[in-house]
């Protein structure tokens, strides 16, 4: 059994190393632990599988030499990289489109609000929140006629500390 790397695998098949890495996550490929735990193909069945596990078959022969000793091909320009078929370009648009159908219909069933619905509520709900406790210093004077200046002071300090650590900002 001859190991070679996902690259190779992909000059061998003469597809790009994008539509290997997918099939091999696709389960179209198997791999084989190299070193280092890369994976690693095996080149004696590459075709064979590529060929019985995909719609775009190749007529390829797997090279006799070694990766090390092999000469470098030539980079493959941009008009050689794999096209998906119409019959593949047709699925992957469908699937899309019912996503957006499934996302529009939750919409419509108010099991998703728009990121501008959530953050105005969040926003007004602590502002309430930040009034009602910088109103706790009146509200305690009203119910405690005895406090005095300094006790109030004192309780005003508190709630506007108690604000900031909530608000994460420090004063300078």
């Amino acid at each position: 059994m001859q190991l070679i790397t996902r690259v190779e695998g992909a000059k061998v098949l003469g597809v790009t190393k994008e539509a290997v890495y997918q099939a091999i996550k696709r389960g179209r490929i198997s791999t084989h632990p190299g070193k280092k735990g890369i994976p690693m193909l095996d080149a004696d069945t590459l075709i064979k599988d590529w060929n019985k596990n995909t719609m775009r078959p190749v007529a390829v022969k797997v090279p006799d030499k070694p990766p090390e000793q092999r000469q470098p091909e030539p980079r493959i320009s941009r008009t050689q990289e794999y096209i998906p078929d119409y019959d593949e370009s047709r699925a992957r648009t469908e699937y899309l489109k019912a996503e957006l159908l499934e996302l529009d219909r939750q919409a419509k069933a108010g099991k998703l609000v728009p990121t501008e619905e959530v953050e105005a509520k969040w926003l007004e709900i602590i502002t309430l929140a930040r009034g009602k406790m910088l109103g706790i210093p009146t509200k305690a004077k009203q119910r405690i006629p005895d406090l005095d200046a300094a006790a109030m002071a004192a309780l005003e300090d508190i709630v506007r500390e108690t604000l900031e650590d909530l608000s994460g900002e420090e004063e300078e």
